[in-house]
C-alpha cells in the first residue's frame, strides 16, 4: 500500500531541493505501487512525479521568468502534503488537479514539444504499467491512453528490455480477478 504521506513529503522535498535523483526514486516507488494497486490517485502521483523530475532536469524551467509558476507548484505540493497528513481525500484530489494545472501553465509558457509534459507523463506511466505485465487493454482503460500510443511508445523506447521488475503472474491473476469479479 502506498504511504501517501511519505510520498507527498518526498515529492515536495525533492522538488524544493531541486533533487532530480530523489524525485526519480520517488517516481519509481509510485510506479511500482500503481502497477500493483492501481488507482486514479496513484496514477496521477506517478505522472506528476515523473513530470516534476523532468522539470528538475531542465534548468530553463527555473529561470527568473518562471519564478511565480515555480512558487505555485511548491505551494500546491505543500497543500498535497497537508491533505495527505489530514487524510482529506477531497482536498488531495483538488490539489492534484491544481498541480496538474500549474504544471501545464508552466509547460505552455515554454512549449517546445508537440505533446505536453503531462500528456507524455501519462503515456510513459501507461507504457510502464504495460511493460510490467498489465495487459495492453487494461493499461489503456485504466490510464485513458490509447492502446496504439502505448504500444508505439513501449516499442520505440525498448521499455520491455529495460524493465526487469515485472509483476509476478500470481499478482496479475489476483488483479484480474479483482477487476473482473470484484473479489
Amino acid at each position: 500500500m502506498l504511504d501517501l504521506v511519505a510520498i507527498a513529503h518526498d515529492m515536495r522535498d525533492a522538488f524544493k531541493a531541486r533533487n532530480m535523483r530523489k524525485m526519480r526514486k520517488t517516481n519509481d516507488r509510485i510506479q511500482e505501487e500503481t502497477a500493483l494497486n492501481f488507482s486514479k490517485q496513484n496514477f496521477m502521483l506517478a505522472v506528476y512525479s515523473y513530470v516534476l523530475g523532468k522539470m528538475l532536469s531542465k534548468p530553463r524551467f527555473f529561470a527568473k521568468a518562471n519564478a511565480e509558476s515555480i512558487k505555485l507548484i511548491e505551494g500546491t505540493l505543500d497543500a498535497i502534503v497537508s491533505a495527505a497528513v489530514k487524510k482529506d481525500s477531497a482536498a488531495l484530489a483538488k490539489n492534484l488537479d491544481s498541480l496538474g494545472e500549474a504544471i501545464q501553465t508552466l509547460d505552455r509558457s515554454d512549449s517546445r514539444f508537440v505533446k505536453g509534459m503531462v500528456d507524455k507523463g501519462k503515456l510513459k506511466t501507461a507504457a510502464i504499467l504495460y511493460a510490467q505485465g498489465i495487459s495492453l487493454s487494461a493499461a489503456s482503460e485504466m490510464t485513458g491512453v490509447e492502446k496504439q500510443e502505448i504500444m508505439d511508445y513501449a516499442g520505440k523506447t525498448m521499455m520491455f528490455d529495460r524493465l526487469s521488475d515485472k509483476i509476478p503472474l500470481d499478482s496479475r491473476i489476483k488483479k484480474a480477478r479483482k477487476m473482473l469479479l470484484g473479489e
